[in-house]
């Protein structure tokens, strides 16, 4: 069989089999053990280009089919639904071959079915997308409408954009398998224009009032900190600036606790001085590498946590090395909370109909 022409063909790690000829120094792999992720994409650019934006996943499978002479995205996708150690498939597509597209959206159904995602970005939307689309893999890009309504009635979940397609692999690989009991939100920030972002931008999810017990905590958590005078206890909980790192924590472990909240979003706007989210440099002694950083205390609780929960640094360049520790360390992390609510929302939703299956 042939698999191309017009890509960069496969990255396999079971197979320790790599065609990729991107120079080592231009696209890097984490030393980590194989993420259960398979990317299935007809452009091989999409695909470094997505492993490198989602450096700190490490793909199981990376294949790329360009042309699809002969091998095709449906044909890749039965290849590996029954490989137990795939959770997660993100396909990208700008054509499929004559009757390809039933076959892909066969293996999708089922594979779906047994509560494990299908992803896909299609491509070739508009009649320039499709004449761009055919000068590229010569693809005939099709009704994308049609493709659409298709592939979500097999249970796949569609991204509307690039960077959507990246944050929904994201969030599923790193949530792997926490469980999603309900839509009841917990969410906590520092900052109250974030908390009203956070409001505004609920979508599927509800805000539950706390328990007594987890009221009567947090109370004594802002009498702490002095600021139970100025900030009352309540579901979208804003710390202020002032919280450090120990109470920050203890927060957002109360939050998440409570019995009436199923998932959690928690924001951090870092410039304050009462948090360690800045490399250490001259003239401070902060590190958010140090174990007592508010980035290793919230890597600790969502690696402990049986709710899935994400959290929001909305900050500029300084702080990426500290969104890059999160990630590392298997944080869902976005830049903004409206985006952050969007995302995880339509992940939560797609959970909730499609239950994690029980592995073996």
């Amino acid at each position: 069989v042939l698999n191309g022409g017009n890509c960069l063909g496969v990255r396999s790690l079971p197979g320790r089999y790599d065609t990729m000829f991107i120079p080592e120094h231009k696209l890097s792999y984490p030393d980590t053990q194989p993420t259960p992720l398979a990317v299935v994409a007809q452009s091989g650019a999409f695909a470094v280009a997505r492993a490198s934006k989602l450096s700190s996943l490490n793909p199981r499978y990376l294949v790329t089919l360009g042309n699809q002479l002969d091998l095709t995205v449906g044909d890749y996708l039965h290849a590996l639904k029954d490989d137990p150690d795939i959770q997660v498939f993100a396909c990208y597509v700008e054509g499929f071959r004559p009757r390809d597209g039933a076959r892909w959206l066969d293996a999708a159904a089922e594979i779906t079915a047994g509560g494990r995602p299908v992803l896909l970005y299609r491509a070739g939307r508009t009649p320039a997308g499709q004449v761009a689309t055919a000068s590229h893999t010569a693809s005939i890009a099709g009704d994308y409408a049609v493709t659409r309504a298709l592939a979500e009635a097999a249970g796949v979940l569609v991204a509307d954009t690039l960077e959507d397609f990246d944050d929904l692999v994201r969030l599923f690989c790193l949530l792997g398998e926490k469980e999603v009991g309900g839509l009841g939100l917990g969410a906590l920030s520092n900052a109250g224009f974030e908390c009203v972002a956070m409001a505004d931008n609920l979508g599927p999810f509800s805000l539950p009032d706390f328990a007594g017990a987890t009221r009567a905590r947090l109370a004594e958590l802002l009498e702490q900190a002095r600021i139970h005078d100025i900030v009352g206890v309540k579901n979208l909980l804003d710390l202020t600036p002032i919280v450090d790192d120990v109470g920050y924590e203890q927060a957002v472990r109360c939050v998440l606790s409570d019995p009436g909240v199923d998932v959690g979003v928690i924001g951090v706007v870092p410039m304050t001085a009462a948090l360690d989210t800045v490399p250490a440099g001259e003239g401070h002694d902060e590190d958010p590498r140090h174990e007592d950083s508010i980035v290793m205390r919230m890597a600790r609780l969502h690696a402990a946590s049986r709710k899935p929960w994400v959290a929001v640094v909305d900050a500029g360049p300084l702080y990426d090395s500290m969104v890059g520790l999160l990630l590392e360390r298997g944080v869902p992390t976005f830049r903004t909370a409206d985006r952050a609510l969007r995302l995880f929302g339509r992940y939560c939703a797609w959970r909730r109909r499609h239950p994690v299956a029980p592995r073996g």
